[in-house]
């Protein structure tokens, strides 16, 4: 805070905190003193004698003309003491807030301070998807891939069981092995003969045929889908690998920063500390008094 250099001194003269306090502690002394005179002003004097005798004894003694023209002087002293204390204290005060606003500098505060810039923390790339693999193939690769893929699901679904294909064949099959069929009783008898239409090796052979179209297609289709696998996979491991890179370099960069930032908090800090309380004009008299006044007091003790 700029505000709080007022009470500091530039040249590097002046009090430290210790002596600060010290001397808000003898002006206090003095403000008790002057106050113990003030509040013990009685102005008339009390005397005291028995009946019958004429001398007459003085149990208080009451205030001279001067103790009164005094007091004007003592409030003016007992004020100019109060705020001597009151610019030291709030000098320590304002010392205190400039240690805490160092020691509470972030390092973002710092950089900018410094003129230097902070790198922003990485993010972690995106990798691509398998949409996204498809989405790269030329025009002919991707059509390639849907004619196979509805290929293999076309073929599939006539030769697997349950397909038309596959169950036509199978009851032809079967018709091989049981040409005749009998249903009903007496007259009502009816005997079915199957009679192959096709030749069982034209089916068969198609059969086959079409089984090795599927596989076939299959076998491409499973290699396009490796390779998307493989590409998303691949995307995968060179993301995070970039990206723990990059945190790398952002940690030992913001570590480095950071232990430049806690030097110089340190300096600040010391800095701070040395200031050493400037004592304006107005208040150096009192504060000269005060100052002679601690010596005195010193002086008396060493005598003692």
């Amino acid at each position: 805070m700029k505000k709080d250099m007022i009470f500091f001194s530039p040249d590097g003269e002046g009090l430290t905190s210790t002596s600060a306090n010290h001397i808000a502690n003898m002006a206090k002394e003095m403000i008790r003193n002057l106050d113990s005179t003030i509040a013990n002003l009685v102005f008339y004097t009390t005397e005291v004698s028995l009946i019958g005798v004429d001398s007459r004894n003085v149990l208080q003694q009451g205030a001279t003309d001067a103790d009164v023209l005094s007091v004007a002087g003592k409030l003016r002293i007992i004020a100019q003491a109060k705020s001597l204390i009151a610019w030291l204290r709030e000098a320590i005060k304002a010392r205190e807030r400039l240690i805490t606003e160092a020691e509470s500098l972030t390092l973002e505060e710092y950089v900018k301070e410094k003129g230097i810039t902070l790198e922003k923390e990485p993010e972690a790339g995106t990798p691509i998807t398998e949409d996204d693999y498809y989405a790269s193939l030329s025009l002919d690769e991707r059509n390639r891939y849907y004619e196979l893929e509805t290929l293999a699901a076309v073929i599939g679904e006539e030769i697997h069981p349950g397909g038309h294909f596959a169950e036509a064949r199978a009851s032809l099959t079967e018709r091989f092995s049981k040409p005749h069929d009998v249903k009903g009783d007496g007259r009502d008898t009816l005997i079915y003969t199957f009679i192959p239409s096709v030749s069982e090796t034209i089916v068969e052979d198609t059969y086959f045929s079409l089984q090795k179209q599927y596989r076939e297609a299959q076998a491409r289709l499973n290699s396009i889908k490796y390779d998307c696998r493989k590409a998303v996979m691949e995307s995968e491991v060179r993301v995070k690998t970039e990206y723990a890179e990059a945190i790398k370099r952002y940690n030992a960069e913001r570590q480095l920063l950071e232990a430049e930032l806690a030097k110089d908090i340190r300096k600040r800090v010391k800095e701070i500390a040395d200031y050493r309380i400037v004592i304006p004009a107005s208040l150096k008299n009192i504060y000269d008094d005060v100052s002679r006044l601690g010596k005195k007091n010193n002086d008396t003790g060493v005598n003692q």
